[in-house]
């Protein structure tokens, strides 16, 4: 056995005890891939070239996905949507929630799937033992999400990891918003960025969602209370919380996002 392999098979079993730590809900099966999809530095991908180098930098903390995949079990979660597919850390998470529900679906929405990641993510959909259905639509998130509002589909539980740049998170967000039951769960990741914040700021000062406390830094979690009955004038200044310079990379320390989330919820007379 080569010396990186022996490295990347002690990274496994370090983080499988991760993983259980994080969860001990998720199936073996999952625990399996997981550990293995964490520990790579290569997996392979739908092209037939083999392996494909993974940019770590994109993927969820096992921290965020075991949250997420506790909050689905805890809201009996049957529907579930996310906004960027790429690897597909995430959806293995969302899958294995679902896997004990009736008539569960989990729909992935990504143009860049195949062109950009290679179709990693497909792949490990592939790998995992599941009957739930899945759906893959390689479309921009503006089109597949239409089509959905069109159709008249509904979510209990939508994962917003798309575009990050402030006009693409709030017009994710509003067409997020139309096929989204009352009482679903709306999930934002990278809360580091200034431009997540501000949109994130606007919908909790002018939309009808709550903050739902959770220990993970770099993810917020809102409920939608009902269903939109503003006037037609309605707006509500906000403060953007924490505009230091964004750069290309999420800071070592996450301590300035949690003081940025625990003053929006004190502002919002939540705890944290």
């Amino acid at each position: 056995m080569k010396q990186d392999q022996i490295e990347q098979k002690t990274d496994s079993i370090g983080i499988r005890e991760q993983i259980n730590l994080a969860s001990s809900r998720l199936h073996p099966g999952t625990i399996d891939l997981l550990a293995e999809m964490y520990g790579a530095n290569e997996l392979y991908g739908t092209n037939g070239n083999g392996l494909v180098t993974v940019n770590k930098n994109v993927r969820i903390t096992v921290e965020q996905g075991a949250m997420m995949h506790k909050l689905m079990r805890s809201y009996s979660v049957r529907r579930s949507l996310e906004i960027g597919f790429a690897y597909g850390f995430s959806t293995i998470w969302m899958l294995d929630a679902l896997q004990s529900r009736r008539d569960a679906m989990h729909v992935a929405i990504d143009p860049y799937e195949k062109s950009h990641w290679h179709g990693i993510g497909l792949t490990q959909v592939k790998r995992l033992a599941q009957k739930t259905e899945f759906e893959w639509k390689e479309d921009f998130s503006i089109h597949a999400l239409s089509d959905l509002i069109r159709k008249g589909e509904k979510f209990d539980f939508i994962f917003i990891d798309g575009n990050h740049r402030f006009d693409d998170v709030i017009v994710d967000f509003y067409l997020s918003n139309q096929v989204l039951w009352s009482g679903g769960l709306l999930v934002f990741d990278d809360m580091w960025m200034n431009s997540v914040r501000a949109a994130t700021n606007f919908i909790v000062n002018n939309r009808s969602f709550e903050v739902v406390p959770q220990p993970v830094e770099n993810m917020l979690v809102l409920q939608k209370t009902h269903y939109d009955n503003r006037d037609w004038d309605h707006f509500i200044s906000f403060e953007v919380l924490g505009t230091a310079k964004i750069t290309k990379s999420p800071p070592p320390l996450l301590s300035t996002v949690t003081n940025n989330i625990a003053r929006l919820f004190r502002n919002l007379g939540k705890s944290f």
